[in-house]
């Protein structure tokens, strides 16, 4: 499934941080990988591509990684109907 996740991020020195850290070593708890990360200038949102399991999955994957450091709001992407995506 490919999820949207736009993230709105309160720490993002360590969220950043963490990202770099972590995305490397994918796939893993039913997270195979990011197709495409989107932030806003000051690095305050984010708007990423996924490729996961469920959207169940990518929350566990993402507050594992990122703890409280951001909120998101998950959707799975109607691929079928999207422009500019190549899966």
């Amino acid at each position: 499934m490919i999820i949207v996740v736009n993230h709105s991020i309160k720490n993002p020195a360590e969220f950043w941080a963490s990202a770099q850290q972590s995305l490397p070593n994918l796939p893993e708890g039913g997270v195979k990988r990011v197709l495409q990360v989107l932030p806003s200038h000051d690095m305050t949102k984010a708007s990423c591509l996924w490729e996961a399991e469920s959207i169940e999955a990518l929350d566990a994957y993402l507050r594992s990684k990122v703890s409280d450091w951001s909120s998101e709001t998950y959707y799975e992407l109607k691929a079928d109907a999207a422009m500019g995506v190549t899966l």
